[in-house]
């Protein structure tokens, strides 16, 4: 296990350091705020599956998709890659939703996945699809929260 680890932690990449030093004296800072967001400039990048999950939210509202867009959806998130394999099994609740939508409804995936979540022990999920419904769940969380409300 420990190999394991050590192989795993080899191929992260390395963190991006700041090569020159911060001394920064106080007759240098007109205020402490301009001091603070010079020194973090450059220290801070999103993360590509953060871009990733930006992406799909402008894209899709997915407290309100209609049966086209859930298909697309699933398809965007397997392009960028932010879901795959048994994960997909988790989209059946949503597909399922889909297929019993008229024409001009929307469904909410949020909360059918809330819905799911909380019902664990009622319907006695199995661990692996707790598993999969809730790295789902924390998906979408994340793309409705990273939706720009107009």
């Amino acid at each position: 296990m420990l190999s394991a680890l050590t192989s795993y932690l080899q191929q992260q990449p390395v963190p991006l350091t700041d090569t020159q030093p911060q001394t920064t004296a106080v007759s240098d800072a007109p205020t402490a705020d301009a001091a603070n967001n010079s020194d973090l400039q450059g220290l801070y990048a999103p993360s590509q599956r953060a871009v990733m999950v930006s992406a799909v939210a402008m894209d899709f509202d997915v407290r309100s998709l209609t049966s086209d867009d859930a298909a697309r959806l699933q398809q965007k998130l397997q392009q960028y890659g932010l879901i795959n394999g048994p994960d997909l099994n988790a989209l059946a609740l949503i597909n399922t939703a889909r297929a019993d939508l008229n024409d001009g409804d929307t469904l909410d995936a949020v909360a059918i996945l809330d819905d799911a979540r909380s019902g664990f022990s009622e319907r006695g999920t199995a661990y692996s699809e707790r598993q999969q419904i809730s790295r789902l769940h924390t998906l979408i969380h994340n793309i409705a929260s990273a939706r720009v409300t107009q």
